[in-house]
């Protein structure tokens, strides 16, 4: 045999183990089933929106209703999530047909599934729609469509809300509403309150966490009966992932998950009255930005956290940096000639010796506390004794002890404090009489300005989100791809 014969059937060989080997990959590959790829590749793509609903970051930390819920999914897969952001709901819907993620997230917002490349998972909650008014003295609310035909309606574009309408205008041809393009549910319902629009159409859920902050506004009338809310995947004749999302979603643990993010992220409840929400609206506007920088400046020298320091000031002063009541306090913090010389500070008036000499005193205090007690208590007991001073405060620790309850639980001091304004009881304790239910309203007050700070915090957090390069639809690369992390379900009224 010649050597170009030879060579010639050694190069046949070599083509044939090449193809033979592609042919055992490609059958490999067609046999590998969807959620078997995920596990391999050791990630989950989704793909969400960035909103309040869905996926915000707080703190530089992502966090958000579906965040948490999908990325407990991940978890239950034992597989990193990467999260992109995008920024509509068709957007959302063409990463499905693109197969550029396994999940679109859209949250409370309903995209049809009337197209051949995605598929609904099983509901795990539902949504409620409501018609919001302001109240306006002399003018009925209204009662049903009829009534807001030919008023100034609003509605999130692609919702479905506007899904809704479109049928109700069946019934009704007159009526008409304009569609948000951007705006938030936040922007809708300050519209409303300014008087821009009379109508926004909103899921119930929605105006449940974000209506208690805009006073004059009401649920006339609910729209249509819920509907289900459904994650999205890609249409493939492989069920693998949709069988483990839908066995994920009616799992006993998760469905007591979804309960809980609902009541931290939904549950939310305005403690001020109307003319309180008011006056804080304003002055969260006008005096706050001024003072900013010094409660993060006293953050950064105590380790309390700035927004705990401006409630604390909120309830002292209002933010007025001259407030000199008759009482002999003064500034910001309502520092006493006393505990202004013990931190230090020569000017009561000067904000920023206020804030700070007002955060080392609570430190102070709290540092007196029993390092046994843990936050949130201590940081609680710690407020009590900042207002009422330290002595008033253990008396109250000690009528709890003896009354059977625990004295190192603010909920348990909370109910002994009253007591000392009766002889019956401040008689037997060292310190004698002190206002105690002023320490109690105190704390209250403060944990109230502390839930809404938060809240408005929030809110310009998702303004400047979603105000950045429309184009950077994916989050930074060091962002994108994290282990999922177990979901934070601390109340958001917890200091």
């Amino acid at each position: 045999m010649s050597r170009k014969t030879r060579a010639f059937y050694f190069f046949v060989f070599l083509v044939s183990i090449s193809l033979l080997g592609y042919l055992v990959i490609k059958v490999q590959t067609a046999n590998t089933s969807q959620l078997d790829a995920i596990v391999r590749a050791n990630l989950l793509k989704v793909s969400t929106s960035n909103s309040a609903d869905t996926y915000y970051l707080k703190n530089n930390a992502a966090t958000g209703f579906e965040y948490e819920l999908a990325s407990a999914f991940a978890r239950h897969l034992g597989v990193d999530i990467e999260f992109s952001l995008r920024q509509n709901l068709q957007q959302l819907s063409t990463d499905l047909k693109n197969r550029d993620s396994h999940i679109s997230i859209a949250g409370r917002a309903i995209i049809t599934d009337n197209t051949p490349y995605q598929r609904r998972s099983a509901s795990y909650t539902k949504q409620q729609s409501v018609v919001v008014y302001r109240v306006t003295q002399g003018i009925k609310a209204p009662t049903e469509l009829a009534d807001v035909v030919g008023r100034k309606l609003l509605v999130s574009a692609n919702s479905l809300q506007n899904q809704q309408l479109e049928i109700e205008k069946l019934n009704y041809p007159q009526l008409n509403w304009s569609l948000a393009q951007t705006q938030t549910t936040y922007d809708m319902l300050q519209q409303v309150l300014d008087k821009d629009i009379d109508i926004a159409v909103i899921s119930a859920i929605e105006f449940q966490s974000i209506g208690p902050y805009f006073p004059g506004l009401k649920v006339a009338f609910e729209l249509h009966q819920p509907q289900s809310i459904h994650w999205l995947l890609a249409n493939k004749p492989d069920n693998s992932l949709i069988d483990a999302v839908n066995s994920f979603l009616s799992d006993k643990q998760t469905v007591e998950l979804i309960k809980t993010l609902e009541q931290k992220y939904y549950q939310n409840s305005n403690p001020l009255n109307t003319f309180d929400t008011m006056a804080f609206k304003r002055d969260f506007q006008q005096r706050l930005p001024k003072l900013e920088a010094f409660f993060k400046l006293a953050s950064q020298e105590t380790g309390i956290d700035w927004l705990l320091l401006a409630a604390i000031a909120y309830q002292e002063s209002h933010w007025n940096e001259k407030a000199v009541p008759p009482t002999g306090v003064k500034g910001i913090m309502m520092l006493t000639k006393a505990a202004a010389k013990e931190v230090k500070v020569t000017d009561r008036i000067d904000p920023q010796q206020s804030i700070i000499g007002g955060a080392k005193y609570l430190i102070i205090v709290k540092n007196k506390i029993p390092k046994r007690i843990q936050d949130p208590d201590r940081t609680y007991l710690a407020l009590a004794g900042y207002n009422t001073g330290f002595g008033h405060l253990e008396d109250a620790r000690i009528l709890a002890k003896r009354a059977g309850l625990n004295p190192d639980l603010w909920e348990d001091v909370s109910k002994t404090l009253p007591l000392l304004t009766k002889e019956k009881y401040f008689t037997t304790v060292k310190h004698g009489y002190a206002r105690g239910y002023e320490p109690v309203n105190y704390v209250k007050n403060i944990k109230r300005y502390l839930q809404i700070l938060k809240w408005e915090k929030q809110q310009q957090l998702l303004k400047a989100q979603s105000s950045n390069d429309s184009d950077s639809s994916q989050l930074p690369a060091k962002e994108q791809t994290n282990r999922a992390e177990e979901p934070d379900t601390t109340p958001p009224s917890t200091l």
